[in-house]
């Protein structure tokens, strides 16, 4: 087993970059629907396809960066260049899909904005696949690797703290119109992804004995890839979480607004501001948690235990979403958040072991093409549920028309928001029962290298 130990300024400067992230993948799914329907008028069917069709070109360009990131070899190593070039396009495309052209139609606002997502998530895999090889290839202790994607997790609820708030900060900075709000709000986020998105490039260095390695061709890595079992079941653990809880997310707004608050929508972006701050902060406070669990009883039982609390929360929305007291809410997100801490955390720790397999069966280390391929796998799977969540909207009886939604309506989004993650993060769990690779497991590969490096 490897001892090696990072610096927390290695840790920090690459988790930095978490920050730029959290806002890359998640901000257009939290406000493309208050903002582009509720505000805009465009058909939520639309507004489906425009944040699924580009998260499927996302996913598709996902392994060919990871085969180009992983085949390049330069003076500043194969992911730092990647990184810096990414967070720059990334921050100035993301300003401009907050300030689309209102004296266009609704439909042509929605084409509009299927442009700009398109760009958008090119820039993103640009960036993203080259900054997620960095940190699974900082080091190859078992536990540490544990600890880096820990520091991640931290600052990537850090940077999350302020999701919750940029619908509220839309209204406020645009004095009530959240249309015209929401164009500072695109300015000041992609500011922060710009100096969030660098730092990694600027800070962390690389392992540039690893270029020395053979370059390996697209479809043969392609091939290596999804001929690990192991991997193809983190893969499938991943998806049903996502299906679970992006497939109806954006159910909590509408559930809010036209039930729990009657309406009132700047009750909801205040309420949402609040509650994403205790999502966030619970999510952070149990970090260290999560990571001596990890240690003590191994990382599948930990995050077998998390996804469960995941199941409860989602569960008891049932009962805390109510118009008696709106802010019981905030104890279903509370113990949905380190469920959902563990999986982030945990399974990232997990692709790190799965390359150590990987290089004892090929002889590379392909930490790029594997951390891309599983976003490919992923993101395939979440474009699936952006363009469903689009249909579910419709399917429910939502009419943004109409200023008060039916209680059968109201009753719909309610089931749906409670049984599908329910559903599918409890599906997660019971898979997470047959993942070999344990603490022993790794440490035996890790001997079996080093022998083979010695020979």
């Amino acid at each position: 087993m490897s001892d090696e130990k990072l610096p927390v300024k290695t840790k920090s400067t690459w988790a930095l970059g978490s920050i730029a992230d959290v806002y890359m993948s998640n901000a257009l799914n939290y406000l493309a629907f208050p903002i582009y329907n509720m505000g805009l008028g465009v058909d939520p069917r639309l507004l489906g396809w425009a944040l699924g069709l580009p998260r499927i070109w996302d996913a598709i360009s996902d392994p060919l960066m990871g085969n180009i990131s992983d085949n390049t070899r330069s003076r500043w190593g194969r992911r730092r260049p990647y990184i810096f070039v990414g967070a720059i396009l990334c921050s100035i495309i993301f300003a401009l899909i907050w300030s689309p052209p209102t004296g266009w139609s609704p439909t042509h606002i929605g084409y509009y904005f299927i442009g700009m997502a398109f760009l958008y998530y090119t820039a993103y895999t640009v960036f993203m696949v080259p900054w997620g090889a960095l940190g699974l290839e900082l080091t190859k202790n078992y536990n540490e690797r544990t600890n880096v994607q820990a520091y991640r997790t931290v600052f990537q609820a850090l940077g999350g703290l302020g999701l919750g708030a940029m619908w509220w900060l839309s209204q406020r900075w645009g004095n009530g119109n959240d249309i015209e709000g929401v164009r500072y709000v695109g300015l000041a986020f992609g500011a922060l992804i710009l100096v969030c998105g660098i730092i990694p490039a600027f800070f962390c260095r690389e392992d540039l004995a690893i270029e020395e390695q053979e370059k390996i061709k697209f479809w043969p890595a392609i091939k290596a890839t999804f001929s690990n079992k192991i991997f193809l079941l983190l893969i499938s653990i991943t998806i049903c979480v996502m299906l679970g809880i992006f497939m109806v997310n954006s159910f909590a707004i509408y559930i809010n607004t036209y039930y729990v608050f009657g309406g009132d929508k700047e009750g909801v972006a205040k309420l949402n501001m609040y509650a994403n701050f205790a999502f966030q902060g619970a999510g952070i406070a149990l970090v260290p948690l999560i990571t001596y669990l990890s240690k003590k009883i191994g990382k599948k039982t930990t995050l077998i235990g998390g996804l469960l609390m995941v199941v409860v929360a989602y569960g008891s929305s049932w009962f805390l979403y109510t118009p008696k007291n709106p802010w019981l809410q905030i104890i279903s997100l509370a113990l949905a958040a380190p469920g959902l801490s563990c999986m982030w955390t945990l399974a990232s720790s997990m692709l790190a072991d799965i390359c150590d397999l990987d290089e004892l069966k090929t002889g590379r280390r392909r930490e790029g093409m594997f951390g891309a391929s599983y976003s490919w796998a992923c993101k395939a799977g979440i474009s699936l549920t952006m363009i469903l969540s689009g249909y579910m909207l419709q399917w429910s009886g939502f009419d943004a028309a109409v200023e008060s939604q039916p209680e059968s309506v109201i009753t719909n989004m309610r089931i749906l928001y409670m049984v599908v993650p329910m559903f599918f993060v409890g599906l997660a769990a019971f898979l997470l029962m047959f993942y070999p690779l344990s603490e022993d497991k790794i440490n035996e590969i890790q001997k079996q290298l080093n022998d083979q490096s010695h020979d």
